[in-house]
């Protein structure tokens, strides 16, 4: 995706004169952004990968752009400088455009401001694009300990473009089934020490079978029943997910379709892997949380060992630790209309006996005991880094 820049003058105005003054400011803009704006007009936007941009190059101009902005995808954002009386038209356009219920941002302020909105602009709308090309498969029920998360099919494809299909549990008892060990390919050269040699082969089979069914039905993301799996399999597929996970698949657990959805989100939001995890233990005296799950993609782990389930004494889970450091959680419900957003750091790394074994401990930035207020059904995603702002844009490109 380009940043295409659509100018905007008055009809009075020397514009060339003006062009030739603003090209410190725009070479200013585009060294601290590190790519070029490129020049476009509507005609372009259709043709082109754009996220288009309309510059107030002067004052003088808002019964111009009432006359031109229909031709442009909405949100709306205009570019003003400090020159020309631009800022003044900019600040009427967007009153005009918010008494007609559009979305508007006024980009405007120093050259490393600008640039920075831009990029962040740009992720956003890459994001809400590539979430659009996402097929995710729901393997079995959910767990019928979900019973607040439930979600609305037709309205996360209204909003976010991906498309959810839900897929009868013998389809993927079948597609496991045909699995012959000899058969399993990728991560899966991996082997655990210290299990029985027909768990590690049941767990290459479910990794096999899974990746087969998601190739055939061109899923890039998928939320697995694990007490499906238990039932057929006295196995778990947690391996099964982490590896999935660190290859590209998007994988949850218990069929939670809310939380896969966020996971999609904020896996193209910030490019990185994502943990999928359970608040365990809140501490308001010292505002950390501890959260916990069976699975983590492995290249998000700065280490690893695999355990058995600490409840069922089955199947293979990772004990993975993530490295300490700023961190973002987020969840959003299965309509789409709530969501749960926070930055906080990852402090340490646990090994308590009576959890899921890859434990973290977070403190976040604001209180956690309004984390029980605002929480939205049990599960999580815990991101690497500070990205509360990219989140927050995004969300509101969906509304």
């Amino acid at each position: 995706m380009e940043i295409g820049i659509y100018s905007l003058f008055s009809d009075k105005d020397n514009q060339e004169s003006i062009n030739q003054s603003l090209q410190p400011f725009i070479k200013s803009v585009e060294k601290y952004l590190g790519e070029s704006l490129v020049d476009i007009n509507p005609a372009d936007i259709k043709k082109g990968d754009f996220l288009p941009v309309i510059m107030i190059k002067s004052g003088g101009v808002e019964e111009k752009f009432k006359r031109i902005y229909q031709q442009f995808p909405h949100p709306y954002l205009l570019l003003a400088g400090c020159f020309y009386d631009a800022l003044s038209a900019a600040l009427e356009i967007k009153e005009y455009l918010k008494k007609r219920g559009e979305q508007v941002e006024i980009l405007h302020g120093s050259e490393k401001y600008i640039a920075g909105r831009l990029r962040l602009l740009k992720e956003s709308f890459e994001a809400k694009k590539s979430c659009r090309r996402f097929r995710a498969g729901v393997l079995g029920e959910p767990s019928t300990r979900l019973i607040g998360s439930g979600a609305d099919y037709n309205i996360i494809r209204k909003k976010s473009g991906i498309r959810i299909y839900n897929i009868p549990i013998e389809e993927m008892v079948r597609h496991i089934d045909l699995v012959k060990v000899e058969d399993v390919s990728g991560d899966m050269d991996i082997q655990p020490a210290g299990f029985k040699k027909e768990t590690v082969q049941q767990e290459r089979r479910i990794y096999q079978g899974l990746k087969n069914l998601s190739r055939e039905y061109n899923f890039n993301a998928i939320t697995v029943s694990c007490s499906d799996l238990r039932d057929f399999y006295k196995n778990t597929g947690y391996l099964a997910l982490s590896l999935l996970n660190s290859e590209g698949i998007i994988a949850g657990c218990d069929g939670d379709v809310p939380a896969l959805i966020s996971m999609i989100i904020a896996n193209q939001l910030i490019k990185q892997p994502v943990f999928l995890a359970s608040p365990s233990c809140i501490k308001q005296e010292t505002n950390e949380i501890i959260f916990a799950n069976c699975f983590i993609p492995i290249n998000m782990c700065e280490s690893y060992e695999w355990k058995t389930h600490f409840e069922l004494e089955t199947g293979i889970a990772i004990c993975g630790k993530i490295k300490k450091g700023p961190v973002t959680l987020f969840k959003i419900n299965g309509n789409m209309d709530n969501y749960y957003l926070a930055e906080g750091e990852l402090i340490d790394n646990l090994e308590l006996p009576t959890l899921c074994p890859t434990q973290v401990k977070i403190t976040l930035k604001e209180p956690v005991a309004d984390f029980l207020e605002k929480s939205i059904s049990s599960h999580y995603i815990i991101c690497r880094g500070l990205h509360l702002e990219k989140f927050e844009k995004y969300l509101s490109l969906i509304r």
